[in-house]
């Protein structure tokens, strides 16, 4: 470094910093330097830095000599000044940067703890950064991370194969969870604000067609003869199918919700936050009261009596067996959509079916309704021609 003409060589020399005699610890002061000192001890020679913040002294250690240098102790005087002309007192802020938290610390102490209580998809996202996120940023300091450390980490979750869509509910996640780092002040700005959303197709919709159906069917109904164990997520994907729930909203069904006796489920909470009734079939309720009742949950993991986090392994061995590709488990929601439609019920019953707010969002069903309308113009077409011929 250049140290300015105005320092003395001499003062540079830490030769010229003995322990004087007689004595078991000395300060001296460094001329050309203010508020430089250098600590000697019979132990040890420190750098210490003595300045005054908001009218009160204060003094911070700089190292010992010879871990740092004395053009280094100079260095960060330099560099803590810059902190002191701002306004911000360099040894608390040294002291903040020393006590910040990485990013794994962040998400598993204080964000999951803080917001456990009150948010429906705790689950997944507790699941999504123990999955995705601390691989990629865990070791991070949670002031660190840029903008261009969240768009690569995004990319990555791409690149494994995870949706446009799931990864932007990632980048949904990451952005809270900078939101509450600016709130216990670890950070200024949410780096997530500057980093794009991922393009979706939310207009591509698989629906399973008759022989896909008939597929399913079979291993679910018979699943041990496809090497499918785990009952408990066959009976979920059976009662997707039957009720066009949303996943997590079966996976957190619990007893205490089913009437048996009328056979309707109360839903307290759905993504729209409110609560609704759903009327449930006899074969939807003959899965539930199949299942066993060792816990609260009606579909819970055996092995922790606690709704499961994930259930795709499972889901992806039963579409392999099926010989179906390209669906995802909330298309079976689209499919009972779709078959509501096809067996000739109005949108209005679809949207109270899938608890839909506003019947808008229903209206995506709509070309299917065109579809079963069209078949049927054309049986009454037919059935003139027909006609016509015999006459």
């Amino acid at each position: 470094m250049n140290v300015s003409l105005k320092i003395p060589s001499s003062a540079l020399d830490m030769n010229n910093y003995p322990l004087p005699e007689g004595k078991s610890k000395h300060e001296y002061s460094v001329n050309g330097i203010k508020g430089l000192r250098i600590v000697v001890s019979t132990k040890s020679t420190t750098f210490l830095w003595r300045y005054s913040f908001a009218r009160k002294k204060c003094s911070m250690v700089l190292g010992k000599y010879p871990e740092i240098s004395i053009y280094q102790a100079i260095e960060l005087i330099t560099q803590y000044q810059v902190l002191l002309d701002k306004g911000i007192n360099p040894d608390a802020e040294q002291r903040r940067q020393q006590s910040t938290p990485t990013f794994a610390y962040f998400v598993t102490h204080i964000y999951l703890p803080t917001v456990q209580p009150y948010k429906r998809s705790y689950k997944d996202d507790e699941s999504r950064i123990r999955t995705h996120l601390i691989q990629i940023l865990g070791k991070l300091l949670i002031n660190g991370i840029t903008v261009p450390m969240v768009s690569s980490a995004l990319i990555e979750c791409q690149q494994k194969g995870l949706s446009n869509a799931t990864v932007n509910r990632i980048r949904a996640l990451l952005s809270s969870i900078f939101n509450m780092a600016i709130e216990h002040e670890w950070i200024t700005t949410n780096p997530v604000s500057r980093v794009r959303k991922f393009k979706e197709n939310n207009l591509i919709e698989r629906y399973l067609n008759d022989t896909e159906m008939q597929r399913l069917d079979r291993v679910l109904i018979q699943p041990a003869q496809f090497s499918i164990d785990n009952l408990i997520i066959v009976a979920i994907v059976r009662f997707l199918l039957l009720t066009g729930v949303r996943k997590r909203e079966a996976m957190d069904l619990q007893w205490s919700d089913v009437d048996t006796e009328t056979g309707v489920w109360l839903l307290k909470h759905n993504k729209a936050g409110k609560a609704r009734q759903i009327p449930l079939s006899s074969e939807a309720l003959k899965i539930i009261c199949s299942m066993p009742k060792r816990c609260p949950y009606v579909f819970a993991n055996p092995e922790t009596l606690q709704p499961y986090a994930d259930i795709r392994k499972t889901f992806e061995k039963i579409l392999k067996a099926a010989d179906i590709d390209k669906i995802r488990i909330h298309d079976l929601r689209h499919n009972f959509a779709s078959m509501a439609v096809n067996s000739g019920e109005s949108l209005y019953v679809v949207q109270k079916l899938l608890g839909h707010s506003s019947p808008i969002t229903t209206q995506r069903y709509a070309h299917v309704q065109h579809d079963t309308l069209r078949n049927a113009s054309e049986k009454i077409a037919q059935s003139i021609r027909q006609t016509n011929r015999a006459s």
